[in-house]
């Protein structure tokens, strides 16, 4: 390749040097940009409910399928992110380019799917989920504008993570700050119709998430075309598309699978709660949004473990990928039972800011007096997740998630709605099977790692630091 194409992107090997360290100064952008990103949820849902109860629990329902789409944005980023991180721990800046730019050109089709589709079944959709005539046409409000935001939301999160493949968190953590800043100016302004502008409430929100969204697009496609030279719409370049594509669906298709069974068991699991009224609905949403602010640590880690593994792996150095899936474990562990006890504590002064409701405050409290028991757990699961993605083996992560929800969550769930009659047990079956997932999920990805390393080397450790 001649021109821009032969410059260099900017690299951190993380192949090199004590693990701990690589892991919390690529964790700690994430967890700042991870922070603001879950706050832009926060922030849609403060508001929202400022509108009343019945436009909360519309927004109980959309928020599952939102988090599809959030969720399949992850997974096609975690492929980009572990074949670009396993070429960049071999130092092929050629290959990087190819597969910087398929992935770029896949997630633009994925995203035009996702908003043809989500267009035409917006009403059979949702009432199949449980909405009733109240919340129906608040929901239909919401989602016409906000299904135009798939393509400005996969791709900016494709982009990321070929951003996380080359040991790059700290632009895609200020990205992700500037788009959650503008996203709370924009919500009261659009929802509430302040400055001049019409008052557009649940369409207000939607659209102040697709205008911040657009210039995340913009900010990203700039950033890897000019400063990591990693996109090029060169013949060579798309000449390898069906190459490409093989290497990124590897990991793409089944990381996808992974990320979205967890949002449509929600959605499933927002069905059954719709059984017990709109006020159940609507506190679990709150409890639900709330929770996603508190373990963005594990979020983070996620993020970060994954083109470490790829890195690592591709510079067949396993040691260090035991010893930071190990070190991530017991810091699940700790940072899980610290959390556990501060949501109880902290529960009841900050749902009363979401709703007047008693009901409502009352559900949402009871979720984040039970569901902490399993973050440990369940940050541990994310963890290994990602590491299996990262290491090109990405099946066990579909398993452990199928077995999460299809298997524990599902038929203890409906055990506790339809025999116990009680929200209380429905939020303490979810908690049981986020435990029951990690135990397996940290024996599994323990012995996959032991399981690659080349006989040559199952007897003498590498310094991992």
């Amino acid at each position: 390749m001649s021109g821009s194409a032969q410059k260099k992107s900017p690299h951190v090997n993380l192949t090199e040097g004590p693990v701990h360290k690589h892991l919390i100064r690529m964790a700690l952008p994430m967890l700042v940009g991870i922070s603001a990103s879950m706050g832009f949820l926060l922030a849609d849902t403060y508001f929202i409910g400022q509108l009343g109860p019945e436009e909360l629990a519309a927004m109980g329902f959309a928020g599952p399928i939102v988090m599809i789409i959030v969720a399949a944005s992850i997974g096609l980023s975690a492929g980009t992110s572990s074949v670009m991180a396993r070429a960049s721990g071999r130092g092929d800046h050629h290959e990087l380019v190819k597969l910087a730019t398929i992935s770029f050109i896949i997630a633009v089709g994925i995203s035009l799917c996702f908003t043809l589709v989500g267009l035409l079944t917006i009403d059979p959709l949702f009432t199949l989920m449980g909405a009733d005539a109240e919340t129906l046409p608040m929901i239909r409000e919401y989602m016409q504008v906000w299904y135009w935001s798939p393509l400005f939301i996969i791709v900016p999160m494709v982009s990321m993570g070929v951003m996380r493949a080359l040991g790059d968190t700290a632009l895609q953590s200020k990205l992700m700050i500037l788009a959650a800043l503008a996203n709370v100016i924009l919500d009261p302004i659009m929802i509430f119709g302040l400055f001049g502008f019409p008052r557009l409430e649940m369409a207000g929100a939607a659209l102040a998430t697709l205008i911040t969204r657009a210039g995340t697009f913009a900010a990203v496609l700039y950033y890897l075309t000019y400063r990591f030279h990693v996109i090029k719409f060169s013949r060579e370049v798309m000449d390898s598309f069906k190459e490409s594509s093989r290497k990124i669906m590897h990991v793409g298709i089944p990381a996808m699978g992974t990320n979205m069974i967890i949002p449509l068991a929600g959605g499933i699991i927002i069905a059954i709660i719709a059984l017990f009224g709109n006020d159940a609905v609507a506190g679990t949403n709150v409890a639900m949004r709330i929770e996603s602010v508190t373990i963005i640590v594990f979020y983070a880690m996620s993020a970060v473990i994954g083109p470490f593994a790829g890195q690592n792996l591709g510079a067949d150095k396993y040691d260090r990928i035991e010893k930071a899936l190990q070190q991530c474990a017991l810091f699940s562990l700790f940072f899980g039972a610290v959390l556990a006890v501060l949501v109880a504590l902290l529960a009841p002064a900050i749902t009363v800011h979401f709703s007047d409701d008693p009901t409502i405050q009352g559900i949402a409290n009871s979720y984040l007096y039970i569901m902490p028991l399993s973050y440990g757990a369940y940050g541990f699961v994310m963890v290994a997740n990602a590491a299996f993605n990262g290491l090109s083996t990405p099946i066990p992560g579909v398993v452990i998630s199928t077995l999460r929800v299809a298997i524990f969550q599902f038929p203890l769930v409906l055990i506790a709605a339809f025999f116990l009659e009680d929200m209380d047990y429905v939020f303490a079956a979810s908690s049981l099977s986020n435990i029951l997932a990690g135990i397996i999920a940290y024996v599994w990805v323990m012995r996959t790692v032991k399981g690659m390393a080349p006989t040559s080397l199952a007897g003498q450790k590498q310094p991992a630091e």
